[in-house]
């Protein structure tokens, strides 16, 4: 009966919940929440993921590119919200995450459209990535053939970048060889 005269004078000490909604603190780490609207496909939050809970690679028929996340895997410790540049991912304040019977619920996946290489047709990045580069090249001021310049680079792929850097460095020693 004392227990009782004390929780009327002091009132409860322990939360409602499950009967009643949880108000979680600021800065909680709950369970990452991805947009796919925001999404550009640059892959950060898959390298940052210490976890691997998140996944980015290419589909079967690589034509498209394949975000996947595994809440099991989660450990909540928020770095690919950390390291999304347009925040598509961020830690929201979802903590039940039980599911009955079926793990894939516990799964979330998009798929970003590909860019080809201008040059060799493969398709190498998002389109979105390219997008974004080129929205923040205007950003910066630059005039509008420096973009295009930009553009022009940006929308090669590695493998021929690294061929036409070959080609430019081959040009620029031979007419400085002498026979």
């Amino acid at each position: 009966m004392k227990l009782l005269d004390m929780t009327r004078k002091y009132g409860n000490a322990t939360y409602e919940y499950p009967f009643a909604p949880y108000d979680v603190a600021d800065g909680f780490r709950g369970k990452p929440e991805y947009d796919y609207d925001k999404c550009i496909g640059c892959t950060a939050c898959g390298v940052a993921c210490p976890s691997n809970a998140i996944n980015v690679e290419l589909n079967e028929a690589k034509d498209k590119l394949v975000w996947k996340f595994d809440c099991g895997r989660c450990i909540y410790c928020g770095r690919c919200d950390e390291v999304c540049p347009t925040n598509a991912v961020m830690l929201g304040s979802n903590f039940e995450t039980a599911v009955r019977f079926n793990k894939e619920d516990l799964t979330e996946s998009a798929e970003l459209e590909l860019e080809c290489c201008q040059n060799c047709g493969k398709k190498f990045t998002t389109k979105r990535l390219i997008a974004y580069c080129i929205e923040n090249f205007k950003k910066v001021g630059w005039s509008e053939s420096v973009i295009q310049e930009k553009t022009k680079y940006i929308k090669t792929c590695p493998v021929c970048k690294k061929a036409d850097s070959v080609e430019l460095v081959s040009k620029h020693f031979s007419k400085g060889v002498k026979k």
